[in-house]
């Protein structure tokens, strides 16, 4: 297997201001326009930019949405208007969008998230909100404004939702400990088992074991066992719940036992038959999180063979997504598969934006191996022009965390409604 670099990037406020500058003017735009004007998604949408523009249609319209997995990045918007040269698009209040890139969807989302809201609608609103890059006007919508962790109750119906908000502004270990102090409270039964799934997941992106990790799962198991298992939401859930506990044996290296809980999640995915579209985008959403971490799981331990179909599976659920490519390119060439590692590679070069700079990093260390070395630093050259803070680590690739959105952090109490 080729022994691929570890490619970081600084997750700090300044680094984020500095990609952005770079993104201005480093002509890689973003094929896809949904975060910056929810514009129709194309053939580049990748999966989560489809289910944006979805809850955005259902919004506007009144009808029923699920909960979907977070999207990958808080910083969507932003990004996505600087690779345009548009930092005019990255501003902290929807009603200064600029007009030229904003959709009608654009506005009549921003119109009916200022008006009157029942308690279903301010879910999705706050969700759709988070989802745009607009934290403060999500924790308006819910009525988050000054929040100490230490005393705070979490919402029976909207705990998830203030998690969410919360995670952009305060340390990461403060929403935690409120998510598991819930997950054990008198709350119901599907409100308990989220939190505490919330917790394995964010405890399991760290990679190591932990007492929060292990309680978090049982916790989650506990709460499960208190709803239905039957039927689309119950057969998802169960899905979700034994991708997250995969997580505690898998962090211990127990591959076995972590293959065995994916493989049951893996069973009830399979076992459901979605109807409506709404179904069908949260069922694509929780197979692209398992086959994600079951690339993941296969490539950490050298079973790169075993993870090559787990791959293709991503391509068929959302081309359109960096992290696809990003994964296919790290199967492909940990296989020794090096000519199919560089179109993957090149695949999420064209797809723009700040995940190009991993995609040309890799693919020019994969011309390098090959001999191209010209080539290969013309690869270098565009993954520094697109982001000037990244590093590389020899050594194999670091499978990417089971949940990648980034986490805020701030002081608490702390005022989050503008």
């Amino acid at each position: 297997m080729t022994a691929m670099p570890r490619y970081r990037t600084d997750p700090s406020p300044s680094a984020l201001a500095t990609r952005l500058r770079a993104l201005r003017t480093a002509d890689v735009p973003v094929a896809c326009r949904v975060y910056a004007g929810l514009f129709a998604p194309s053939s580049s949408s990748a999966l989560h930019a489809r289910i944006t523009h979805a809850m955005a249609s259902s919004f506007v319209a009144g009808a029923d949405v699920p909960r979907f997995e977070p999207p990958p990045s808080a910083h969507l918007r932003l990004l996505t208007a600087a690779s345009w040269g548009r930092l005019d698009g990255s501003g902290p209040d929807m009603t200064t969008f600029p007009v030229d890139l904003a959709s009608e969807l654009w506005w009549r989302v921003h119109e009916r998230a200022t008006g009157p809201l029942g308690m279903t609608d301010r879910r999705v609103a706050c969700d759709l909100l988070l989802r745009l890059g607009y934290p403060h006007r999500a924790a308006a919508v819910i009525g988050l404004a000054v929040i100490d962790p230490r005393k705070h109750v979490l919402s029976p119906d909207l705990a998830l939702e203030q998690l969410a908000v919360l995670r952009c502004h305060l340390p990461s270990s403060a929403v935690e400990t409120m998510a598991l102090r819930g997950a054990r409270s008198g709350l119901p039964a599907a409100t308990r088992r989220d939190l505490a799934l919330f917790v394995v997941f964010r405890a399991a992106a760290r990679g190591a074991d932990s007492t929060s990790l292990q309680a978090a799962a049982a916790l989650a198991v506990k709460a499960s066992s208190e709803l239905p298992q039957n039927g689309f939401a119950g057969l998802l859930h169960r899905a979700r719940l034994h991708r997250a506990i995969a997580a505690v044996p898998f962090v211990r290296r127990d591959i076995t036992e972590a293959h065995r809980l994916l493989g049951r999640a893996l069973a009830s995915l399979t076992s459901i038959t979605p109807a409506a579209e709404m179904e069908r985008l949260a069922w694509a959403d929780e197979a692209y999180a398992l086959h994600s971490f079951l690339v993941r799981t296969h490539l950490s331990v050298g079973l790169g063979q075993r993870a090559l179909g787990y791959a293709a599976e991503l391509v068929e659920l959302s081309p359109g997504d960096d992290r696809t490519w990003a994964l296919q390119g790290d199967v492909l060439a940990a296989c020794g598969l090096l000519d199919a590692a560089l179109d993957a590679y090149g695949r999420g070069i064209a797809l723009g934006g700040w995940g190009a700079a991993r995609a040309a990093y890799l693919r020019g260390f994969v011309l390098e191996r090959l001999g191209r070395v010209a080539e290969a630093a013309e690869d270098y050259v565009l993954s520094q022009r697109i982001d000037p803070t990244s590093s590389v680590v020899a050594g194999p690739v670091e499978p990417a965390p089971v949940v990648t959105t980034p986490v805020g952090r701030g002081r608490a109490p702390q005022p989050l409604a503008r």
